[in-house]
């Protein structure tokens, strides 16, 4: 099947967050916005039909996931993981970062310290705060091609602040590290020696440009600590319905985290994601290859428009987002944001929001149709160079 990613449907008026009004520039009524992460896609027909068939039986009731829903996650998983997961480990719940938030609740008390590898998706370090527990940050190392952990620095400040858990970003938003089997042994390695909680947000791990492990298939010994989270609804552009699962292998660690789940009331899948969930992962993966290959090559036109210019684009091994390195424009953070918006009309996330190291550099979503981009790369070419 031919898939349509070309077309440019107009989002205003549709209480979209990416298309709402800048909070700093609002009088800007003609940005392109490139910033938060949902995809200017429609989603799979497959999906758009159990979404109708939902909504065409006009009956809303409470809802609960059926054995298809598990048993196509399953399949997914083994299809193109290669892991094979039991029923028992999935525990639906309503989002990745408000399972993040319960995760943390069970597992880690008030001043508790919570490791991030920064700079990181920005919600972490105000998930562990919110919930009175202190951040400790671990610096990615960065050689100008790509990120990696420095693991003396994470080890020594495990033991320093006696962190207790790991909120751990794979594939890692904003830089776009898909993370080897190597890399993922040794983090799990070492928190297993510590006693670190691992709490693994996966959301990306179907938008991939090389193998991507789930935490679960490479940590041994160490998989008693180990919870992931991921979710349907970043795959396929459907954030605005909500619905996200854990990944449990331990009976005790996950009746723990039911416990905290029940204490807070919180909720679970609704009539229409228990659906569309389901199509995604029955049907969904023509699509998704189609996706791959064009947000491919609107990567490939990002690092190669930039190229021998004053911004940087970081090739991503996964994710949507890409990382470019501004600091040769020699601008100051509040500078870099007014450039883009100001003198560009683009809408880019500041890279210090991102926390340490991301100083200088701005994120950038390819998910869109190429003439969004080209307009909006050309606006920027015409102002660097």
């Amino acid at each position: 099947m031919n898939y349509d990613f070309d077309t440019v449907y107009d989002r205003r008026n549709t209480n979209s967050v990416k298309y709402k009004k800048h909070p700093r520039y609002p009088s800007r009524s003609d940005l392109i916005p490139l910033w938060v992460a949902d995809m200017d896609f429609k989603t799979a027909p497959e999906i758009l039909q159990a979404i109708e068939s939902v909504v065409a039986h006009g009956i809303f009731g409470y809802t609960e996931p059926d054995d298809a829903y598990f048993r196509s996650i399953m399949l997914w998983y083994k299809k193109r993981f290669g892991v094979n997961l039991e029923q028992e480990w999935l525990v639906p719940c309503d989002s990745v970062m408000s399972g993040i938030a319960t995760a943390i609740r069970a597992f880690t008390k008030k001043k508790d310290a919570v490791l991030i590898f920064q700079p990181v998706y920005y919600p972490f370090s105000n998930v562990i705060v919110q919930n009175e527990r202190r951040v400790i940050v671990s610096e990615l190392a960065s050689d100008g091609i790509k990120y990696t952990i420095d693991f003396n620095d994470f080890e020594s400040k495990i033991i320093r602040h006696r962190v207790k858990a790991l909120l751990f970003c794979s594939p890692h938003n904003p830089v776009g590290r898909v993370w080897d089997e190597e890399e993922l042994i040794h983090v799990a390695d070492i928190c297993a020696k510590h006693g670190v909680m691992i709490i693994s947000d996966e959301i990306h791990a179907d938008l991939v440009f090389k193998r991507h492990v789930p935490f679960t298939a490479v940590a041994g010994n160490a998989s008693v600590n180990i919870v992931i989270l991921t979710s349907f609804t970043k795959t396929f552009n459907l954030a605005g319905i909500q619905g996200a699962h854990f990944i449990i292998p331990d009976p005790e660690l996950r009746a723990e985290l039911k416990k905290v789940l029940c204490a807070q009331f919180s909720g679970g899948l609704n009539t229409v994601s228990v659906a569309a969930a389901t199509a995604a992962y029955q049907h969904g993966e023509e699509w998704l290859t189609a996706l791959l290959a064009y947000l491919k090559e609107n990567i490939y036109y990002v690092v190669n428009s930039f190229q021998n210019t004053k911004i940087k684009a970081f090739l991503p091994e996964g994710t949507y987002l890409m990382w470019l390195d501004c600091r040769a424009l020699g601008l100051s953070d509040d500078e870099l944001e007014a450039f883009f918006v100001e003198d560009c009309g683009v809408w880019l996330n500041s890279g210090c929001i991102f926390g340490n190291g991301g100083s200088g550099f701005m994120r950038m979503n390819i998910a869109c149709p190429r003439a969004t981009l080209e307009k909006a790369v050309d606006r920027i070419l015409r102002k660097i160079e």
